[in-house]
């Protein structure tokens, strides 16, 4: 697994600190562990993505295909 990229986002009433995550060796098929958070799991095209996505995700994945590593706010 490599590290691809951090984000930090300052919002009004929250501060993340996002990681961005790549792997190409995994098996199985993917499980939703917390249901109150999570309705599902589904893989999608890097460039066919669903609307809306959650913002400091989406940070990540465009970090990813311009190749940088860190971007803040």
């Amino acid at each position: 697994m490599d590290v691809i990229c951090i984000n930090q986002d300052i919002i009004e009433t929250a501060h993340f600190i996002t990681i961005g995550l790549f792997s190409d060796a995994f098996s199985g098929e993917p499980k939703v562990m917390e249901p109150d958070e999570i309705t599902e799991w589904c893989w999608f095209d890097l460039n066919n993505l669903p609307s809306p996505i959650y913002f400091p995700s989406a940070k990540v994945l465009e970090n990813y295909k311009q190749k940088k590593f860190y971007i803040s706010k």
